[in-house]
């Protein structure tokens, strides 16, 4: 007759040494191509799969009907080996990965049984010093583990996280993901408006330009779109190109944060500046880390300008430039006024330093460009999200505002931000270029209204000659 005592002891041994050992060593990393992901199992999770998702938080649902818990935590994409698998294989990238998910989880769950295994076995010749028992405690907890993995795979219901719950900043994804689609069947429309818009305002200031003899005061011309504060939003470069083009200017200057968070990620997908085929000018601002200025530095089309001056022999235009003292790491902060100073004494030196002087002095914060305040020069910068033209001693001072409508803040504002940007016409005077006229277009998100304004910021030369006394500095 079974001795149930004998047998239930080793039993209760090996289940309680499975559990401690799966629990101390179930987690183990895994790499699906390009992506490295962390697997863990926890024995009072009631029934929850959970994805976690650093730094943004947790996704989980209640997805089968045994205790345990699954675990998948993304460590780390490498953009080194996604960028070689996009460029290799464009086609099946999703079924590919899929199906080694799959393939390595069942590697996973074959370790936890072996885990289970070995952790009663473990415990029973700790405590029995028999090969007859110690091989019955292992024995039971593997079968435990095999039944409680099994029924997790047989009432698995991967349509549960078609309810999830949220944890940390994904917390706003449901809200945010109504936004984000919303948003993006808006983009295309608001492109095709924004085409007919800007075409129908150049035809207007051409037909202006026979009236009231004005056809002579931008004969000439240099015409620069200044922009800013694009924060990822990729409809931001797209309105830029568009604009550029339809006014024909000759350059776009961007004066930083092209990115919200400075992440190589972030950095990809400013990329399609590359697409505008326009002369592209950025400085970059406090937002912007040095993985996305190196981003920058390899598209063709893109100057950057960190500490420097930057001659186009075309325009024979020089540009003077200075990255924001933040942009040197890869914490998002705003430097300090006194850091701003010694950067703005930097590109004086730098400037000091040239063969030719500037005609426009960029940098993304007012701190830097308005030391420069005593020179005959047009100041673009950003930052503040608003536009503003003023003048500031013999400069023009220009903030451009946001062109990117201040990318997902802007989505997350209960107030509209529209879209801005300046388009600045300059006329050759001496060895350089004076400032004109200024057009500021602003463009609304949520009606796709288009608002231009033109600010005359010069008078022709002979003019100012006569007022010279009265207006010193101009």
């Amino acid at each position: 007759m079974p001795d149930f005592p004998g047998i239930l002891k080793p039993v209760l041994v090996g289940i309680l040494g499975a559990l401690l050992l799966v629990s101390v060593l179930s987690s183990w990393d895994i790499t699906v191509r390009a992506l490295d992901f962390t697997l863990s199992l926890g024995i009072l999770g009631w029934g929850y799969t959970e994805l976690a998702i650093p730094p943004l938080g947790t996704i989980r649902a209640k997805t089968h009907q045994t205790p345990l818990k699954f675990g998948i935590s993304l460590k780390d994409i490498n953009l080194e080996r996604l960028k070689t698998m996009i460029a290799m294989e464009p086609e099946g990238i999703y079924s590919e990965l899929v199906a080694s998910f799959r393939s390595q989880i069942s590697l996973y769950l074959a370790r936890i049984l072996g885990l289970a295994f070995l952790g009663g076995l473990g415990s029973g010749f700790i405590l029995f010093r028999r090969l007859k028992q110690s091989l019955l405690a292992g024995l039971a907890g593997l079968i435990v583990f095999a039944l409680l993995i099994g029924a997790s795979i047989y009432t698995y219901n991967e349509q549960a996280f078609r309810e999830p719950e949220f944890k940390g900043i994904v917390e706003a994804a449901p809200w945010l993901l109504g936004v984000a689609d919303n948003a993006l069947a808006e983009v295309e429309k608001l492109e095709d408006k924004l085409k007919v818009i800007a075409t129908n305002l150049t035809r207007m200031f051409e037909s202006l330009s026979l009236v009231g003899g004005e056809e002579t005061l931008f004969e000439g011309e240099l015409k620069i779109l200044h922009v800013s504060d694009i924060h990822n939003n990729p409809l931001g470069v797209s309105l830029a190109t568009q604009t550029a083009a339809a006014f024909k200017a000759n350059i776009i200057i961007d004066t930083g944060d092209a990115t919200d968070f400075g992440t190589p990620i972030e950095g990809e997908l400013v990329r399609n500046i590359s697409e505008s085929g326009f002369p592209w000018v950025f400085v970059p601002g406090n937002h912007d880390s040095p993985g996305v200025v190196q981003v920058l530095k390899e598209l063709e089309n893109i100057t950057v300008l960190e500490a420097g001056v930057a001659t186009f022999e075309e325009w024979d235009l020089t540009i003077a430039g200075i990255a924001d003292p933040a942009a040197g790491g890869a914490a998002m902060r705003v430097p300090s006024r006194e850091e701003y100073k010694a950067a703005a004494a930097q590109l004086q030196n730098i400037i000091s330093q040239s063969e030719r002087k500037p005609s426009i002095i960029i940098a993304h914060h007012l701190f830097i460009v308005e030391e420069f305040s005593q020179w005959p020069v047009a100041l673009l910068h950003g930052h503040s999200h608003m536009v503003n033209i003023r003048h500031l001693g013999q400069a023009v001072l220009i903030d451009a505002g946001t062109t990117g409508g201040a990318g997902i803040r802007g989505l997350m504002s209960t107030e509209q931000i529209p879209y801005t940007m300046v388009l600045l016409h300059m006329k050759r005077q001496g060895e350089g270029w004076q400032a004109t006229a200024a057009d500021i277009i602003t463009i609304n998100q949520r009606n796709a209204g288009f608002i231009l304004e033109r600010k005359l910021l010069a008078q022709p030369m002979e003019l100012q000659a006569e007022d010279s006394e009265e207006s010193p500095g101009g």
